[in-house]
């Protein structure tokens, strides 16, 4: 099978690389390698967002390359700024896909959804048919239950490419739930979880030094990799922190090319250690190379999570694989990812004391830790790996067949409506 994949934002050659990356970055890398595994043929267009960036086909590994479209300047941009130029970049989409048409078009995250549908609407007489798999990573309406910003154009954007996709895949149930509640049929959507890589995220090898705390083996080690800004929770973890003199934290920002020197949310996360009190046990580290990240996390006992909002769940995955039990908000994807008091514990809101008191409760019983990490590890490789994720998503583009799947047309110039108004352009 010929796949297109659709990744307008979410450049698969960092991750590739070993680089800091996006978890969608690392979607499209992991997924579309792994698909290549199973005999596919996978092309993964990107936008491009460096002059330096070839022109043409890049080979990233056996059956996979990555061809750059021109749209927009040729920089990196803030996510809020990607859907200005999706209708350039689905402008390109068509004409590539002219040169080399696909048997399915995989979409990666809403923007790229809506470069798909103008690209098959105006595309040639093959590309009308070509059948559209939409993934959703994260959904406006599932953002703004968990107080985060309503964006009333993303939302309508997302229940039509919903509607209009022929098959529909999202991360947790809790999205699927979301978009049951805006009128799409469960039949048309599949939960396809983020994946973990567990030959490389495992419990073997060795851990890393670096970072220790010059009282470490008096002090049980807790692990955070998150955003610095509000919805991570870092903020409740540094004030969790003054409850738990045992502990030390290591706070991990997932913030691509993030620099803790310049930053303000770093400064402001260092401000709140000193204000604690617990600037000496609470270090602050940019994004780790992926290569490094396992000895880092089998360095610690713990690992903690007090995000109000995690669609992926990918850096409790990674935890889990390296042995670590762990403790963190049922909020997103983490409920499907952690079975409560089997391989860590779930809190409701990841308040301060509620994460205090989870911590405790696991480290001050060693053998419930242990029994932890042991299910953490054989949840993760049994339900997460990525040739499962990349089975299931196979398995999507089976049933994506127009002629299995009855959902009710959307007239095809309301897409080209939203590409042409307001921000959207």
């Amino acid at each position: 099978m010929k796949i297109a994949m659709v990744a307008e934002h979410a450049n698969p050659l960092p991750a590739h690389r070993g680089e800091p990356a996006c978890p969608a970055s690392l979607h499209a890398c992991a997924l579309s390698r792994q698909l290549a595994k199973r005999g596919h043929r996978v092309t993964v267009y990107v936008r491009r967002s460096d002059p330096d960036q070839p022109d043409g086909r890049t080979r990233m590994a056996r059956g996979v390359s990555v061809i750059h479209l021109d749209a927009g300047p040729a920089r990196p941009m803030p996510d809020d700024r990607h859907a200005e130029h999706t209708g350039a970049f689905g402008t390109a989409l068509a004409s590539a896909l002219n040169e080399d048409a696909p048997d399915v078009l995989h979409a990666i995250g809403w923007t790229s959804g809506l470069a798909a549908m103008h690209a098959q609407a105006h595309g040639g007489s093959d590309q009308s048919s070509t059948p559209i798999v939409q993934t959703f990573h994260s959904l406006n309406a599932s953002e703004q239950r968990s107080g985060l910003a309503h964006q009333p154009e993303r939302a309508r954007m997302e229940t039509v490419l919903a509607s209009r996709a022929d098959h529909v895949l999202v991360n947790s149930t809790d999205q699927q739930g979301e978009l049951a509640r805006l009128g799409v049929p469960r039949r048309h959507v599949s939960v396809v979880p983020f994946g973990v890589d567990p030959e490389h995220f495992s419990v073997e090898g060795s851990a890393s030094t670096e970072h220790w705390n010059s009282r470490r083996e008096e002090r049980a080690r807790l692990v955070a990799v998150t955003s610095l800004t509000g919805s991570g929770g870092a903020d409740r973890l540094v004030e969790a922190m003054t409850r738990l003199p045992e502990a030390e934290l290591l706070l991990v920002s997932t913030t691509e090319g993030l620099d803790v020197a310049l930053d303000e949310n770093a400064r402001r996360i260092e401000l709140l250690t000193k204000e604690a009190g617990v600037n000496d046990r609470v270090h602050l580290t940019g994004p780790i190379e992926r290569k490094e990240l396992p000895r880092l996390l089998r360095s610690a006992d713990v690992y903690v999570s007090a995000a109000s909002y995690d669609p992926y769940g990918g850096a409790v995955l990674e935890a889990m694989a390296c042995g670590l039990p762990v403790v963190a908000t049922a909020t997103g994807a983490i409920p499907g990812a952690v079975l409560h008091r089997t391989s860590g514990v779930l809190m409701r809101f990841g308040r301060p004391d509620e994460v205090a008191r989870s911590v405790r409760a696991v480290l001050g019983t060693p053998t419930m830790s242990t029994a932890y990490g042991i299910a953490a590890v054989d949840r993760a490789r049994s339900r997460f790996t990525w040739q499962r994720i990349a089975i299931e998503t196979e398995l999507a583009y089976k049933r994506s067949h127009p002629q299995q799947n009855e959902r009710e047309d959307v007239e095809e110039d309301e897409v080209d409506g939203l590409l042409l108004s307001g921000t959207f352009r």
